[in-house]
């Protein structure tokens, strides 16, 4: 499936939020140090899977967040994309990975870590994957 949102960061002194979408037990996480990430959901603090590229954004902006999973051949592969809301979607995806000892199953959800600054989020939106 597929689930996309619009976030809009805040900013404390020199400080951003994190936030971002889950998707079968993984996040695409808009990071406040400037990056982008797709990494596996876990309970410890070990990271066993993740993905990151260096990404620039600003805060009092709203970005549309896409994330896309797809379990294919006991492996998933994750797609995601950011860009401005209200400009066009860019036609390829930014940051892709595969995991190899997948989730294969999860909720969508929102991820946020606001303790830097705050964040909003607006139209989600959860649909099966188009070809």
């Amino acid at each position: 499936y597929t689930i996309q949102a619009d976030f809009k960061a805040t900013q404390k002194g020199d400080r951003l939020p994190d936030m971002g979408l889950i998707n079968q037990r993984y996040t695409l996480d808009l990071q406040g140090a400037q990056r982008l990430q797709i990494r596996s959901w876990t309970a410890r603090l070990e990271l066993r899977f993740a993905k990151t590229l260096d990404f620039k954004w600003q805060a009092d902006t709203w970005y549309t967040m896409k994330f896309r999973s797809e379990t294919q051949g006991g492996k998933v592969t994750l797609r995601g994309k950011v860009w401005k809301r209200g400009e066009s979607e860019p036609a390829e995806w930014q940051i892709e990975a595969t995991d190899d000892v997948p989730n294969l199953q999860g909720s969508p959800g929102l991820f946020g870590n606001a303790t830097d600054a705050e964040f909003f989020v607006d139209n989600v939106a959860v649909n099966s994957n188009q070809k």
